[in-house]
């Protein structure tokens, strides 16, 4: 009952709340009219408005438990949820004239079958699996990520080299299982716009669960505990791209082969964005670096975007010296699609080495 007193608190000073909704609530115990500066009493709240309430109620209750995420937090995030959820009942109610519009986004269903989808696009592929079982006997690609996220930088590229060496073509399938951006994407469409769709990006972005909102129902899902097993591993895997770099450049033009099928419509990427380091820390305007030119105006936005934000934590500053000056006084030097389209990225040619192939 407490929890469901403050929720009321909070709407009513945020003006959430209209007089007939207060009314009910008092009327029920809920709340006290002493508590509410300026109420009056009006008509009636819906039955549906009490329900909601009352289930958002019980499960914040629920979620305080948790003990990887602070009360104060959960409570935070669940009344601005639940806050929005109202505010937009109100607007579509009948005393403003339009229709009553139904809560959106709170749905686990079109994520779960999102991520489920992601991962039987990338379950043909085996170098997951392949890479986990050079750390450590894997059944399957979830104890292979599990494997990859645990491991020890020195022994995750020792076991890498020795994959790609046996394997080139492991790169582009390793890259493949650690795109996200078809998630991302998900994440950002209007379509799915609401608590589920924005706390699944939360746990996209961020290394801190105590960031994510809504997780005690998320984790409720399958996928979302495979994806979980899978975040770690991508981690390991970018932050080894600067050592694939900079300790094995030699063997690099073996191992940037295409992948096959639907792998190879997110590979560009990850050679371009070996291209745009090497380009950053070798030859100038005037004195290019070693290489046949490559034309970077003639790739999709979105590839040229991943790879910039792929290059960038492999030599930062080098990086952001290649790009034309209102990019690289940004905070986060990564182009947007005005830029794209309007303006040149680069402030100069690209050439790659002679022993790759993108």
């Amino acid at each position: 009952m407490r929890v469901i007193e403050q929720l009321v608190h909070h709407f009513w000073a945020r003006g959430a709340l209209t007089r007939e909704d207060a009314t009910f609530l008092v009327k029920h115990g809920f709340a006290r009219e002493a508590d509410l500066p300026g109420f009056a009493k009006e008509e009636d709240l819906s039955e549906e408005l009490l329900k909601t309430i009352l289930e958002e109620a019980i499960e914040l209750e629920g979620e305080h438990e948790e003990g990887d995420i602070s009360a104060a937090d959960v409570k935070a995030r669940e009344a601005e949820e639940l806050e929005d959820e109202l505010v937009g009942r109100n607007a579509g109610s009948r005393k403003s004239g339009g229709k009553k519009k139904k809560p959106t986004g709170h749905d686990l269903a079109p994520a779960t079958a999102a991520l489920g989808a992601h991962f039987a696009a990338r379950e043909p592929y085996p170098a997951l699996s392949e890479l986990g079982c050079r750390l450590k006997p894997c059944a399957d690609w979830r104890d292979a990520a599990r494997a990859v996220s645990a491991a020890r930088p020195e022994a995750l590229e020792t076991a890498l080299v020795g994959l790609l060496t046996a394997r080139p073509r492991a790169l582009g399938e390793l890259w493949f299982w650690f795109d996200l951006e078809p998630l991302f994407d998900w994440t950002d469409d209007a379509e799915n716009a609401g608590p589920v769709a924005d706390g699944l990006s939360k746990l996209l972005r961020t290394v801190n669960l105590g960031q994510v909102g809504r997780l005690g129902q998320l984790l409720k899902a399958a996928e979302v505990q495979a994806l979980l097993d899978l975040l770690p591993a991508r981690r390991a895997f970018l932050n080894l791209l600067p050592t694939l770099y900079h300790a094995h450049f030699p063997k690099l033009g073996q191992w940037l082969v295409p992948p096959a099928g639907a792998a190879a419509k997110c590979w560009p990427a990850l050679p371009w964005a070996f291209v745009i380091v090497y380009n950053a820390r070798h030859g100038t305007a005037s004195a290019p670096p070693l290489g046949y030119p490559v034309d970077a105006k003639k790739l999709a936005f979105g590839v040229v975007r991943n790879a910039l934000a792929t290059a960038l934590p492999l030599a930062p500053v080098a990086v952001r010296e290649l790009l034309i000056a209102r990019l690289r006084d940004r905070d986060e030097p990564v182009p947007d699609r005005a830029h794209w389209e309007k303006y040149l990225v680069f402030d100069r040619e690209l050439y790659c080495p002679f022993t790759w192939r993108i």
